[in-house]
């Protein structure tokens, strides 16, 4: 591979893993706008094992997933969600990740417990070169382990 794409590469994996970081970004402030930014205006989402059970896979518009995970976060005061971003793998226009990730999500007091709402697993998304840049169309979300689960955990 000649240096010119090798930093072609470089620079495309940062653009990447700089949208993959504003979903957390996005999610932690409940900026339902910058969160929708990540995706292509159609997009589709699996969230499954935990408390989520085996989930079921959804297509929707950007916006209506972004109101629907803001809503669904705005029940804790604090979230944080951490991502380390494994693999990213750039086939032409579309491109694969592994991201690991860990997410706090801080009970209410007015819940009555105390203890944060903790995650782990991983993502896989599949992404696509836009006009405006590279774009989430399809992701899945494995969560491998929870602990401290609240009644009635909220679902986007």
């Amino acid at each position: 591979m000649a240096d010119q794409d090798k930093h072609q590469l470089i620079l495309e994996r940062a653009e990447i893993a700089e949208v993959i970081y504003r979903y957390a970004i996005g999610a932690d402030r409940r900026d339902a706008a910058l969160f929708a930014s990540v995706f292509t205006d159609e997009l589709s989402v699996l969230i499954r094992g935990g408390s989520f059970g085996a989930g079921r896979k959804q297509t929707l518009s950007k916006e209506k997933f972004a109101q629907n995970v803001v809503k669904a976060l705005s029940r804790f005061p604090v979230t944080q969600h951490l991502f380390s971003v494994y693999q990213i793998d750039i086939q032409g226009d579309t491109a694969q990740t592994l991201v690991y990730m860990q997410a706090r999500h801080f009970i209410a007091e007015s819940e009555g417990i105390r203890l944060p709402w903790d995650m782990g697993g991983y993502y896989t998304h599949s992404l696509v070169r836009t006009a405006s840049g590279w774009k989430v169309r399809d992701y899945t979300l494995n969560i491998t382990w929870e602990q401290n689960i609240p009644p009635n955990p909220p679902l986007p």
